[in-house]
């Protein structure tokens, strides 16, 4: 498997893929190698040969296609305003739970019983 990081590059081997034929070879590899924008472009081509078989998705389209907005803070904005909307649902229909928040750190396990002493 061969691919560009930037247009202007040349291809260079990225990887390998076990396929009957070219065309599902360049399917896999977009699917396991390319579908987080790690290029540009890419290419297969059989061991020992030497015929590339370029793929059609190049740029934009190559990847990206999972929404990684979570990783930003903007895209929590709101959130806690919708959190008090539902605590005071939730407290409304009398479903809040007015218990103190367990201790942090590591507790006891169910079950575990106090041999000291």
């Amino acid at each position: 498997m061969l691919g560009k990081r930037r247009p202007d590059d040349e291809f260079e081997v990225v990887g390998g893929i076990k396929a009957p034929d070219a065309e599902l070879a360049l399917i896999l590899a977009k699917e396991t190698h390319f579908r987080h924008k790690e290029g540009v472009e890419y290419a297969v081509r059989r061991r020992g040969e030497s015929e590339i078989h370029v793929a059609p998705y190049q740029g934009e389209i190559l990847g990206g296609m999972t929404d990684h907005s979570y990783r930003r803070q903007e895209a929590y904005t709101g959130v806690g305003a919708k959190l008090k909307r539902v605590s005071e649902e939730l407290a409304r229909r009398g479903l809040r739970i007015d218990a103190p928040r367990p201790a942090v750190g590591r507790g006891r396990a169910h079950g575990d019983e106090d041999h000291s002493g």
